[in-house]
């Protein structure tokens, strides 16, 4: 068990298994021609930014596409907000120097901005040698447009609610120690964290700016990003194909309280797991659209999640219900994820799986 930021990581059997399942995929997508991985890569951005801001709680049914984004923008004209205007840099606040504020220039403005982020390949690198620098430029990018005073660090507690309820998830850090805790994310980063693996690494950096809040708004995003960044800078994503923040919005309220959750525990093994699902399964669905992965699994494996009739299934069902050894059983499955015919159900550590309808 190695220390990562303020807690502990222990390569779990699930997290080993993870690492090892991220390093073939990885193999695989960058086996693939580059001219597709390219053409693969805008797309995949795209949806990286719509679901990073689901994770924002924006509406999904609310967030435009880009050439829709961009055509917005250009119609509400310059001066969409007042300079010096914004003291703090609430999404509020924003709104309310905005000429005539309305929801659609908002979300365009956001969409162009995670965007943006999304594209920072140059920032990859830095974040390992001048991380608060780094994290400052990279949310003017992501906020550009947005608030007047982008890149200033937080100054005020918040709290981390439940859009839907209303509920408080979290306390982010208190506002006196962000700037003590970026520096010492940064050293980790420079020294244990580069020796620990790219999942890993990049798992924590997550973490900890969900955690911390460095800045008044975006910080999720700014997260989010940040992470994608780091597995750009270690190879393991170089191309930004995986688009981890897709399989995260599936249980966006799951992903917010397991930060809490992660405090409590004082142990980052779990998240750790939770965020290397989230890669290896945008590495999977990047290999079945380049076609670089087996999507046959065996006649039992397909028999047997035809006869779940949709429903959830543990990995001992399958060993029980298919009569495999817990080898064959790890192989069917990952065949079958691969394949995309079954899901990991998040927060269950690997061991319940649901079949993908359809």
């Amino acid at each position: 068990m190695a220390a990562a930021g303020p807690y502990p990581v222990s390569h779990s059997h699930h997290l080993a298994d993870l690492l090892t399942d991220a390093d073939r995929l990885a193999t695989l997508v960058a086996g693939a021609p580059p001219a597709h991985r390219s053409a693969l890569a805008e797309s995949r951005r795209v949806d990286a930014a719509k679901a990073t801001l689901v994770l924002d709680a924006v509406p999904a049914e609310e967030i435009p596409d880009p050439a829709t984004a961009v055509r917005t923008v250009t119609a509400a004209g310059p001066g969409r907000v007042a300079p010096d205007t914004l003291a703090t840099g609430t999404w509020l606040d924003a709104m309310r120097v905005l000429d005539q504020p309305h929801d659609a220039t908002v979300h365009a403005l956001e969409l162009l901005g995670a965007l943006e982020g999304l594209a920072a390949g140059d920032l990859a690198e830095p974040l390992s040698t001048d991380l608060s620098a780094t994290l400052a430029e990279l949310h003017r990018r992501l906020t550009r447009g947005l608030v007047a005073q982008p890149g200033i660090p937080r100054t005020r507690n918040q709290a981390v609610v439940d859009g839907g309820t209303g509920r408080v998830i979290y306390f982010p850090a208190d506002p006196a120690t962000c700037a003590r805790d970026v520096a010492l994310l940064g050293a980790w980063i420079a020294t244990d964290g580069s020796r620990e693996p790219a999942l890993v690494t990049s798992g924590v950096l997550h973490l900890e700016l969900l955690r911390l809040h460095p800045f008044e708004v975006a910080s999720g995003r700014l997260a989010r990003t940040a992470a994608r960044l780091m597995l750009q800078a270690r190879r393991l994503d170089p191309d930004g194909l995986a688009a981890p923040e897709v399989w995260l919005a599936r249980d966006a309220l799951g992903y917010h309280e397991e930060v809490a959750q992660t405090a409590h525990r004082r142990n980052l093994t779990i998240w750790c797991e939770r965020w290397g699902e989230a890669v290896t399964d945008g590495l999977r669905a990047a290999a079945r659209d380049l076609a670089v992965v087996r999507t046959s699994p065996s006649d039992r494996a397909e028999w047997f999640v035809e006869a779940q009739g949709g429903a959830d299934f543990t990995v001992a069902d399958y060993r029980s219900g298919a009569d495999v050894p817990p080898q064959t059983a790890r192989n069917d499955l990952r065949l079958l994820l691969d394949a995309g015919r079954i899901d990991r159900v998040p927060g269950t550590r690997g061991l319940r799986l649901r079949p993908v309808p359809g």
